[in-house]
Order: structure tokens, then C-alpha cells, then sequence
């Protein structure tokens, strides 16, 4: 059993500390493999743009911060970066868009020579003045409101320096300091007085621990696009997705660096980055195919769901689902088995047999209220998506 734990990498000084509390074996965990993996796909227009639609201007994007002394900067910085996100997805490789795109350098020009400044999602006789002064027949502008929430709390955790003293797996003596020699000279076979409670403790209240502040930022962004017509001044296109959140304990998965320069953004931007990169090429995915792309975490956890994290990493995704499948009826009620096989399933782009795992796992009792936040998300986002993927593989008859 104890080579069995440590060939899953369970750490030896865990064992120690498990064994010296009084844990028993048979309570650790079921072996699993994790894997972060991203799911991406091409997002089509579901309706053609008017014929009469050819050419058109990205505005900078009007930004609210509340982030102390820094919104004022942030909402600057980012109102010029979400313009050249747009700019760029509709200029991407994905397809032939149907729009044309005037540089922002030669619009930003015109509009600061007429002493002009359009920001945000502005409709009526100011768009209709723009568009004719920038000569193009629609208007893409931007609304993004940014909030960023700093925590910090003091929590205890274990004092691993002494720990490791004690126990002599640092190198660090293996008596215990508190050990002391017994007055008047030592006993025949025990010269030391032993203390009432091992080295380790008898529980894991008795092992040292120290206090450490924890910081945490917590992001939301809410944003709205809209493509107007510089004609009439109206939307045609809007979009509003649901507010993004995000905490900083992740690592960013901020993929539009081509034409930002990232020595510009601080830790914070690059989250705003990853968020607002997402809802811009969902929105220019309803003006020309785009690709989006989703990051996220599965857990294989037994024989076969191991097997399948190594199948998925072999871009074997046909033998990971069905690896999944029978993971899940072992054991019907682990939840992060039915959210792997969904994943899985988007990844061999069998995008109905994944919405159904979606949503199974979404009905599930018994789900964490963290994981369940992000099935939830999952699920949504490819009910919202599944009628515009463009797919790239051939359908058999009956898909």
C-alpha cells in the first residue's frame, strides 16, 4: 500500500505526518491524473450583415476602472488595446470577412485633426457624423467596465521549515529539540527525557504552524459591442455577454499578445486580458468566423481515467471518451468524471454529446459550489454556441 501511495506521488513527509497524526491509509484518495487542456473552435455568423455594409471603423472602446489611484490609467490603457483586439479579429485568418477595416491609426488621425473623440457605444447624429467624416458605412465601438477587489486575510498553515527540522528530512537534527537532558546525569539506555507527545504530534492541531497573510484579487468585467450604422446611426449588431470573473490564484491564459506588448501590462492586466479577449472574439464572431478558444482543468481519477488524460494528451480523444465512459459507470456519482468526458467530447468535436454531459453534470447532487460555477459556465457557453460552430471534420449520415 505505502509503495502504491508513493508511486502517485504521495510526498514521503505527507505519509510521515498522515501516519504520525493518526490518519488512516485507507482514507487517502483515489490515484488521478489532471490535465489543462483548451477547447477551440471557430465561431461563424449566425445572419449576414447588411449588403450595403463594406467598410468599417473600430472605435476606442469607453472604460470604467475602479482600481484606487491606477483606474484612471487602466481605463486609458485599455480603451486603446480592446479597439486593436477587434481590429485585428477581423483582420484574422479564419475567413473571408465580408468587412473591410480602416486603420485606427488613420481614424484616430482624422477624428484628433477635427478635434473629435468618440468612446464607448454612441448611437444618433454623433455616429452618423463620424462615419461620413471617416467615409466608412458602419461603426464598431466598445463598452467595458472594470472592477477589481483586493482581499487579504491572515489564515495558519504548517511550518514546514520546522517541521522538516524535527523530523530529519531536511538534513535538521533528528532529536526533537524539545528534548532535554534529565537532571543529575542521564539514565542507563535513555539519556534524554522524553516528552509526553512524539516529535509530530499526536493530531494535526499538534503540528507547528505559522501565520501568513494571503492577497487575492477578485476581477470582474462586464462588456457590450455594438456594430452602428454610420447611415442611420442605428445597431445592427449588439452584444451583451454575461459578466466575466476571474481571481488572480489562476494563471492568466492571455493569448493576444501578437500585437500588445506585454512589458506594458502589470500581473492585473493580463487577467482583464484574458476576459476581455474573450468577449471581444465572441462579439466579432457574429461579424466574420473567429476562433475562440477556453481554457480549463480535468481530473481523470482511477484506471480509466488516467488512461484517458494520457489519451488526451496523445490527441487521442476518440479512446479518452471512451476511457471517460467507463470511468463513469464505475462510479456514477464523481462528478469531475462527467465534466472530463464533456470536455472530451468538445475536443473530438462531438458538440451534442458534449452539451448533454454539460448538462448532466450541472444536474448532478452533490457538486461542489466552486466546480459547479464552472460547469455552469461551460454548459452555457456552448448552448449559446453550438448552432454557429463551424465544424471541421465530415459528419456521417445521422449526426
Amino acid at each position: 500500500m505505502i509503495r502504491s501511495l508513493i508511486r502517485h506521488s504521495i510526498c514521503p513527509t505527507l505519509l510521515l505526518i498522515a501516519v504520525a497524526g493518526g490518519c488512516f491509509l485507507p482514507q487517502v484518495a483515489l490515484a488521478k491524473e489532471k490535465q489543462v487542456v483548451t477547447v477551440s473552435y471557430v465561431l461563424r455568423p449566425d445572419k449576414p450583415l447588411p449588403a450595403d455594409l463594406k467598410t468599417v471603423a473600430v472605435m476606442d472602446a469607453g472604460v470604467e476602472s475602479t482600481d484606487g489611484v491606477k483606474g484612471n490609467l487602466r481605463s486609458k490603457k485599455w480603451s486603446a488595446i480592446a479597439a486593436e483586439m477587434i481590429e485585428a479579429m477581423l483582420q484574422g485568418p479564419e475567413g473571408d470577412a465580408a468587412l473591410t477595416v480602416v486603420q485606427r491609426r488613420a481614424t484616430k488621425k482624422i477624428l484628433d485633426e477635427q478635434d473629435l473623440k468618440l468612446a464607448g457605444i454612441v448611437e444618433g447624429d454623433s455616429a452618423t457624423q463620424v462615419g461620413k467624416l471617416l467615409a466608412v458605412s458602419g461603426l464598431i465601438m466598445s463598452k467595458i467596465d472594470i472592477r477589481v477587489d483586493t482581499r487579504k486575510q491572515t489564515k495558519e498553515t504548517i511550518d514546514w521549515t520546522r517541521l522538516l527540522g524535527q523530523s530529519g528530512l531536511a538534513g535538521g537534527p533528528r532529536r526533537d529539540p524539545r528534548l532535554r537532558p534529565m537532571p543529575g546525569g542521564p539514565r542507563e539506555g535513555n539519556p534524554y527525557r522524553q516528552p509526553r507527545r512524539s516529535p509530530l504530534g499526536n493530531g494535526p492541531g499538534d503540528l507547528p504552524t505559522k501565520t501568513i497573510e494571503e492577497i487575492s484579487r477578485s476581477l470582474t468585467v462586464q462588456c457590450s459591442f455594438a456594430l452602428v450604422d454610420a447611415a442611420t446611426g442605428r445597431s445592427i449588431v449588439q452584444f451583451s455577454p454575461p459578466v466575466y470573473q476571474k481571481t488572480d490564484k489562476a494563471k492568466p491564459n492571455f493569448l493576444f499578445g501578437g500585437c500588445i506588448d506585454e512589458a506594458d501590462l502589470d500581473p492585473v492586466d493580463l487577467f482583464i486580458g484574458e476576459l476581455v479577449e474573450r468577449a471581444a472574439r465572441e462579439f466579432t464572431g457574429m461579424l466574420a468566423p473567429t476562433r475562440v478558444s477556453y481554457t480549463c482543468e480535468i481530473i481523470g481519477r482511477g484506471k480509466e481515467g488516467e488512461a484517458a488524460i494520457r489519451a488526451i494528451r496523445a490527441d487521442d480523444f476518440a479512446n479518452a471518451v471512451r476511457l471517460f465512459e467507463a470511468s463513469h459507470q464505475d462510479d456514477p456519482k464523481e462528478d469531475q468524471t462527467v465534466f472530463a468526458l464533456a470536455v472530451t467530447c468538445e475536443l473530438a468535436e462531438d458538440y451534442p454529446r458534449a452539451l448533454e454531459n454539460y448538462r448532466k453534470v450541472c444536474s448532478m447532487p452533490k457538486v461542489d459550489d466552486e466546480d459547479l460555477v464552472v460547469y455552469l459556465a461551460a454548459k452555457d457557453r456552448l448552448a449559446t454556441h453550438i448552432g454557429r460552430i463551424a465544424l471541421t471534420k465530415v459528419l456521417k449520415p445521422g449526426d
